[in-house]
């Protein structure tokens, strides 16, 4: 009869260790004891001919483990610390554009400022220190200019993320970025950075010229009309577009990044990540009959570049693609559409600029702020709201204007 080898292997609670019979007859107890250098886990194992040695072993362990930490741990320096926990916590558990965020934040900001503080020894006035440096002046930007306060706060998720994973395998007894003061526009004196908008007749003029360019232009207009950021409208196929229900399904995007898996000189690649900014990003859009009818023509266009082309034309599915069927470069996107703004005799703006346009004119239709809310994947309406002050402060004038009319025509 075989032998059940479910019964040779003892599972106990995380951080607790097993124990185990090996093929040969003797036994093994396993228990982690913290990381690597390089952030490997790393395991401490007892044998023995006899189970009881190797339990007793094993508890032996256990109740000088504080100890044994404590020796170790205190010799970790930040810069130690970060690349443990982005080897360890970061890379397999974070879509790649997270993993780059915090990679250049950890080499760029946290390292430069704090990397050889003893990770025990970090202070609430270690991190404003670093924090107050940033904001004045960080030696990592050439300008010499300070960073943005949103930056900074990145800064701080980060740092707050790696201490809290610190705390909570009992590396430090508390968290020193929980009391750590960081920057907001409100303590210094600043304000928030107007957003950039067309005004209409410069919509107006942008859409005309980016009609007469095919592959370019309609993204421009897709953007005009949806609001969408740049990465959701290149990452968007034709199976996410529902001429039927005419709606849009934005769930991914496309973005170059950093590639980890190359072999050869090549740093970059164009990624569709199946993600989207936030969970409120993934969402679904009302699709304008004028979209409609653009986008039908696009399609009509791109089966002729099909038959042309025939095997040579990639099968991505891409609703807005080069002529062969391959992804459009957000870069080079940016600078197509700058240089139609500038055919435009048009200001020069930032891409996102198209965004904000498309929510300033649907406010100005009165489209209901939550509604608008929606279709731009805002984590809520008062975001929305406190984004676009502007339009609301000129609508209340304008319906402050209606009710002095029906007022005057009803008192009077």
């Amino acid at each position: 009869m075989k032998r059940n080898r479910k019964n040779k292997r003892s599972k106990r609670a995380n951080g607790e260790g097993c124990i185990r019979q090996l093929k040969d007859g003797r036994w093994e107890a396993r228990i982690t004891d913290g990381y690597t250098s390089d952030g490997k886990q790393h395991w401490k194992t007892f044998s023995s001919k006899k189970q009881s040695v190797v339990i007793k072993k094993l508890d032996d362990y256990k109740t000088n483990r504080d100890k044994f930490k404590d020796e170790n741990i205190v010799k970790y320096t930040i810069s130690q610390w970060l690349n443990i926990w982005y080897e360890t916590y970061v890379i397999n558990n974070v879509r790649i554009s997270t993993r780059i965020s915090y990679e250049s934040i950890i080499n760029n900001h946290l390292i430069h400022y704090i990397g050889n503080i003893k990770l025990v020894n970090l202070s609430k006035i270690d991190i404003e220190s670093m924090y107050n440096k940033l904001i004045k002046c960080s030696k990592n930007r050439t300008n010499g200019n300070g960073l943005s306060v949103k930056t900074v706060r990145n800064i701080h998720l980060v740092l707050h993320e790696a201490l809290q994973e610190a705390l909570e395998l009992g590396y430090i007894n508390k968290n020193p970025a929980d009391i750590a003061k960081v920057p907001t526009l409100k303590n210094l004196n600043q304000k928030k950075k107007e957003i950039e908008i067309y005004l209409k007749d410069e919509q107006k003029k942008l859409i005309e010229i980016s009609k007469k360019d095919k592959i370019y232009g309609t993204v421009v207009i897709m953007a005009l009309y949806t609001g969408m950021r740049k990465g959701e409208i290149l990452g968007l196929q034709w199976d996410d577009i529902n001429f039927e229900n005419k709606t849009i399904n934005v769930n991914k995007q496309l973005s170059r990044l950093k590639d980890y898996e190359t072999t050869t000189s090549r740093r970059t690649k164009l990624f569709i990540q199946y993600n989207t900014k936030t969970n409120n990003s993934t969402r679904i859009i009302p699709m304008a009959k004028t979209l409609e009818d653009i986008l039908k023509q696009q399609k009509e266009l791109q089966q002729e570049y099909k038959r042309k082309l025939g095997k040579k034309y990639y099968k991505y599915n891409m609703v807005f693609c080069r002529e062969d069927g391959y992804y459009l470069d957000p870069d080079t996107v940016l600078s197509k559409y700058q240089q139609l703004a500038k055919k435009a005799g048009i200001k020069k703006c930032t891409f996102h600029a198209l965004r904000h346009t498309f929510a300033t004119r649907a406010l100005e239709s009165n489209m209901s702020p939550k509604v608008v809310s929606k279709i731009l994947g805002h984590t809520s309406v008062q975001f929305t709201l406190d984004t676009y002050t502007h339009v609301l402060s000129e609508l209340q004038i304008d319906e402050m204007g209606k009710l002095d009319k029906y007022l005057n025509t009803i008192l009077i």
